[in-house]
């Protein structure tokens, strides 16, 4: 008897267990999916679960875990830094993903809007916090497995330098990466003496397309072509502005690395990029303005987390600050560019150029270039308005009132010349011109630091003659 009962109910046990499974089998590794399926009103209508992971504005390390029954999506975004987790619930359409964000009081926090590849194997969204006044750039890929720890934010991000010829001309580059798929940098013609900017982005994993901008703000053409990293070179073709194309090859010289800083709570977010060198006092020279920067951001983290013991939704992402730097010549002996930093809260940014004698492990003044007693300053300031004038967006009105009110305060050395540039404008961006060696000729200190970038070759010290029986 009790084997035909146990025959009769064993079927029906089973059917109704099948019944209560979903039809996607959650990953017994990852707890969070055995979460989100708690979400779903019927977990069995579930028809996939996913794992994808990224970065916020390509430096905060984020995991996405969701799973969508094909009309409902929901899941969870973890911070990896911090470890904070939100819940997010939406939907999906015509690849179009729209989630609201809440946390752990369920308040409404932020939205994600974004879209997934057909493949679903990508995400490009952007966050916002609820009332749309704060955003960020997310950017994700999908993964077997939810990791748990964050990466190190300057993986991908990179200064190399490239040397060799562009039809018989010598040519040396600069190129740097500052996110996932921005990229700019430095052309040097030997032909010419003259560099020009560069600016355009990664189209894939190592290739890339470039506009060459001359001091007129002018396209002169372009570059495109690929990285290779394990052969260490750069191919491609030089686009001329007639449409032209020839073919370039370029060996890859000095690098330099990228150090980073992270922060991300409920309330802050705070981080900064910056150049490393094999050189340590040029690295402690940057250290010392990171770190300085750094103590004002953790000192206004404090303040929030004293003012709002139990913060809401309101101030979800209520205050963020960014370091960042772009190089302006980089050699064996010198580098030169800038540091910037933004705050939320506090108006402007904050630019520091900077020149560094790698050899001698210490910075170059505007004063060290030049004889002294000499109107260098007034030469400067009169070519590079010069330059400002003939470019196009001198017809704008509101352009032309600052920049004729505006102080050229920074300064940053380039091959062929000084690179002379005003702090940066939130509507006009910094704005810069470079005055050649040649134009500076009378005032230029012969015996100057970089008086090897103007002088073939540069005179030696006289030294009187030593005595017999002298140190």
């Amino acid at each position: 008897m009790k084997y035909r009962i146990t025959k009769i109910l064993f079927p029906l046990i089973v059917f109704i267990a099948i019944s209560f499974i979903p039809n996607i089998a959650i990953s017994q590794d990852n707890p969070t999916q055995k979460e989100i399926a708690e979400l779903f009103r019927s977990p069995k209508k579930i028809k996939w679960f996913r794992n994808y992971y990224g970065r916020v504005d390509d430096i905060n390390d984020v995991t996405l875990v969701i799973g969508y029954d094909g009309k409902n999506c929901k899941g969870y975004v973890t911070f990896l830094r911090s470890r904070q987790r939100f819940k997010l619930e939406g939907n999906i359409k015509n690849n179009k993903l729209i989630l609201r964000e809440t946390d752990e009081e369920e308040s409404v926090t932020g939205f994600f809007e974004g879209y997934i590849s057909d493949d679903g194997q990508n995400v490009k969204a952007t966050w916002f916090n609820r009332d749309k006044t704060r955003a960020g750039e997310l950017s994700l890929k999908q993964v077997e497995k939810e990791p748990v720890f964050p990466s190190y934010c300057g993986n991908n991000k990179w200064v190399r330098n490239f040397e060799g010829k562009i039809v018989q001309d010598e040519v040396e580059m600069t190129l740097q990466r500052n996110d996932s798929d921005r990229l700019f940098g430095l052309i040097w013609f030997k032909s010419t003496n003259k560099t020009f900017d560069l600016r355009g982005r990664m189209t894939s994993s190592e290739e890339f397309e470039l506009d060459i901008i001359d001091d007129l703000e002018l396209k002169r053409g372009g570059i495109k072509g690929s990285i290779n990293p394990a052969r260490r070179n750069l191919t491609g073709v030089r686009i001329m502005p007639n449409g032209d194309q020839h073919r370039i090859s370029l060996d890859r010289k000095e690098e330099l690395m990228v150090g980073c800083i992270e922060y991300q709570d409920y309330m802050a977010t705070y981080d900064a990029i910056y150049p490393k060198s094999r050189f340590s006092a040029f690295n402690d020279f940057v250290t010392e303005a990171v770190e300085q920067w750094k103590g004002e951001c953790k000192t206004h983290v404090s303040q929030l987390k004293a003012e709002n013991g139990n913060p809401g939704p309101d101030q979800r992402g209520l205050s963020n600050a960014r370091g960042w730097f772009q190089m302006e010549f980089v050699s064996d002996s010198l580098a030169s560019g800038f540091l910037c930093f933004d705050k939320s809260w506090e108006e402007g940014s904050t630019d520091l150029s900077f020149n560094f004698d790698l050899v001698n492990g210490k910075p170059i003044e505007l004063r060290d270039i030049f004889k002294s007693g000499t109107a260098y300053e007034e030469a400067l300031d009169k070519a590079a308005f010069n330059t400002i004038r003939r470019r196009k967006i001198f017809k704008n009105p509101g352009f032309r009132e600052w920049i004729l009110e505006a102080d050229f305060e920074h300064f940053t050395i380039r091959k062929e010349g000084i690179r002379y540039s005003t702090s940066f404008h939130p509507i006009y961006g910094r704005q810069g011109v470079t005055v050649p060696w040649k134009e500076l000729e009378e005032y230029l200190n012969p015996y100057g630091p970089v008086a090897y970038l103007f002088m073939t070759p540069p005179p030696q010290p006289k030294t009187g003659k030593r005595k017999r029986g002298g140190i």
